[in-house]
């Protein structure tokens, strides 16, 4: 009985590490950040490597982490943040879902598809508050403990419109707004009359090359999304053990990309083959005299 109850336990433990979906790929780091798994293990992140369904991802005073989704979405994660995937998929259809949880400091989000395509499956939960989307680039903080700033869940958008809600009321937040959940005080969100102090007082090291990522990503997204359409991922590629002691060195993105130039090379080359056969049938006199030209130009 003992035995059996161990090997139901294994098989649990086996099927929850292998359904986890994949969320996207670390994309750029600089500082301190370590990943953490359901279990509770963590390990330093590296460039390249995945991040799954369920983990967290926390960062040091000097920490920022740059993930791409997989449904060319980017999350930018602020130094001394603590920020966990909850619920993921991104399949081109109605059982896409993108569920997050910042637990403190702050996360800068631009959706992809999924929040592109289905709005209400978008969301970013804080101990405060809820925040969804109209399809955007925008920014949540969190405030455990003033220095200047009250404590609560701060929202504030670059590009499209946010809803910050609280059980008290919601807020619709646009760009030049800023709006703000207090923490311990049962009230409706607010819009602030200023910029909150953080915002100035921060020091981002690569905030730079968001931009041009956010250009590549959104002038592919309705391609990509086809894509994933047309090949949807197998049970392996698309529930994949989240083994944070070996990130992968090629992210699966870039493999498929790679294997399909190696493919489209490959099909060229057929292609010229068969065009120069087929010319040379049609055409045998003329080919005729090119290789006695050669055979000349040889002797």
């Amino acid at each position: 009985m003992k035995l059996s109850l161990a090997l139901l336990s294994f098989l649990v433990a086996c099927h929850t590490a292998y359904a986890a979906e994949l969320f996207g790929t670390v994309d750029a780091i600089s500082g301190s950040a370590v990943v953490v798994d359901q279990s509770g293990k963590s390990a330093p992140i590296s460039s390249g490597q995945n991040i799954y369904e369920g983990q967290t991802i926390s960062s040091g005073p000097d920490g920022e982490v740059h993930l791409v989704t997989e449904d060319g979405g980017i999350i930018a994660v602020r130094p001394d943040t603590v920020f966990r995937v909850d619920g993921y998929k991104a399949e081109g259809n109605d059982t896409d879902k993108i569920f997050m949880s910042l637990l403190k400091g702050t996360v800068r989000s631009i959706t992809g598809w999924v929040g592109k395509f289905n709005h209400s499956a978008y969301r970013i939960n804080t101990p405060t508050a809820t925040i969804g989307i109209r399809g955007t680039d925008h920014e949540t903080t969190v405030i455990e403990k003033g220095d200047g700033d009250e404590p609560g869940t701060y929202d504030h958008v670059n590009e499209g419109s946010t809803v910050l809600n609280t059980p008290h009321g919601s807020a619709e937040v646009v760009p030049g707004k800023f709006a703000f959940a207090p923490r311990g005080r049962a009230v409706a969100p607010v819009f602030l009359t200023q910029q909150p102090r953080f915002l100035a007082m921060r020091r981002l090291r690569i905030e730079d090359r968001i931009q041009r990522r956010k250009e590549f990503f959104h002038e592919r997204l309705h391609l990509m999304r086809e894509e994933r359409i047309r090949n949807p991922r197998s049970i392996q590629g698309n529930r994949l053990r989240p083994d944070i002691e070996k990130p992968a060195p090629v992210t699966a993105r870039r493999k498929e990309l790679r294997e399909h130039h190696i493919e489209q090379a490959r099909q060229n080359r057929q292609e010229r083959r068969a065009n120069k056969e087929r010319g040379r049938d049609k055409n045998p006199d003329q080919f005729k005299g090119h290789e006695r030209h050669r055979k000349k130009l040889k002797e």
